[in-house]
């Protein structure tokens, strides 16, 4: 159904700049720009090259129709546009929107072509669902940024939630932790994919914006993702008397290989962390977090990092404190209502 609708018309060509959607062969002048942007903004965080092709791999993008970069007269790319179409959850539809303008082509109206154009295309994938649903367009960026945010402003985006970037320092020792009886911490068990990502959508069920993963984007970003490493990541598990076992609870981590290249700082990522309701509140949190800083010690690893809804109902920011991380960043997601 979606890629039966008129495409959104583009900015026009100009001498300076030509625009079409991304291909998959422009991977690696997206990245390109990726790390030029990060020369300059000093985010601390770089996209993968083997993200940037993921994204054409995604299902919630259709890159002909959801995707759009502006090259400057030297073939670079100057600026990159993705709209991404989750699946909607109850009556809300979200469409998320993501840009990035080179810093030499800044100031020159190329954010503002491109969130018009995402915004357009957002509302025409949002004008085919049922007329009563709440639909929402999202976004996000460090809050240092202040022209992204005045730039949204002006497109009548509102602040909604942040998310914090916290680290922590793996020089410093590891507390020792423990789970009640009748509970298994062990390491990562590929036998229990699907069940972990069972327990994966339920614990994060009542998380604000949460989107249940299909087995499809568990695997593109999570478990298939060549960042993962099983040997770091840890399940809960209990087992009943006909020998059936079911995760109560996982920590999946990442060692991003092109971020430590790109900044030298040698951390683990704790990409997910969840314990299903019936289990939370008896430590099986702390633990498989302990259990992973004491597994990045043991790799070399120098620092553990993640990131934290700073309103997360299920109290992980006091968590994350109480165990010496500390926030080195803050995002701020902003969206507006269509």
């Amino acid at each position: 159904m979606m890629n039966a609708l008129p495409v959104v018309p583009t900015p026009p060509d100009t001498f300076e700049y030509h625009w079409r959607p991304a291909r998959q062969e422009d991977a690696i002048a997206i990245y390109q720009l990726l790390l030029d942007i990060e020369t300059v903004d000093h985010r601390g965080s770089v996209l993968p090259l083997d993200d940037v092709l993921r994204d054409f791999e995604n299902p919630e993008c259709n890159p002909l129709t959801d995707t759009l970069l502006a090259f400057s007269r030297d073939g670079k790319v100057a600026a990159s546009g993705w709209v991404f179409s989750p699946p909607a959850v109850e009556d809300e539809v979200m469409v998320w929107v993501s840009g990035e303008v080179h810093p030499a082509h800044r100031r020159r109206g190329l954010g503002d072509n491109m969130l018009t154009w995402m915004e357009s295309r957002a509302r025409q994938i949002l004008a085919t669902q049922p007329g009563e649903w709440k639909k929402i367009i999202r976004t996000n960026a460090p809050e240092e940024l202040r022209d992204r945010f005045e730039l949204f402003e002006q497109h009548g985006f509102l602040p909604v939630r942040s998310h914090y970037r916290m680290r922590r320092d793996l020089h410093q020792p590891v507390p020792g932790w423990s789970v009640p009886n009748g509970i298994t911490l062990s390491p990562w068990d590929t036998d229990l994919d699907h069940e972990t990502l069972r327990a994966f959508n339920n614990s994060f069920s009542d998380h604000w914006g949460f989107i249940p993963n299909s087995e499809e984007l568990w695997r593109l970003w999570l478990t298939g993702h060549p960042s993962f490493h099983p040997e770091l990541s840890f399940q809960t598990i209990i087992e009943d008397q006909a020998g059936k076992r079911e995760v109560i609870g996982f920590c999946l981590c990442q060692i991003k290989e092109d971020q430590i290249n790109n900044t030298g700082v040698q951390e683990g990522w704790i990409q997910e962390l969840g314990v299903i309701r019936p289990w939370r509140q008896q430590g099986i949190a702390t633990a498989l977090m302990c259990a992973a800083m004491l597994a990045f010690q043991q790799a070399g690893l120098a620092y553990a990092g993640l990131a934290v809804d700073t309103e997360n109902v299920s109290g992980a920011l006091r968590i994350y404190e109480r165990l010496g991380f500390y926030s080195i960043q803050r995002f701020i997601i902003v969206q507006l209502p269509v």
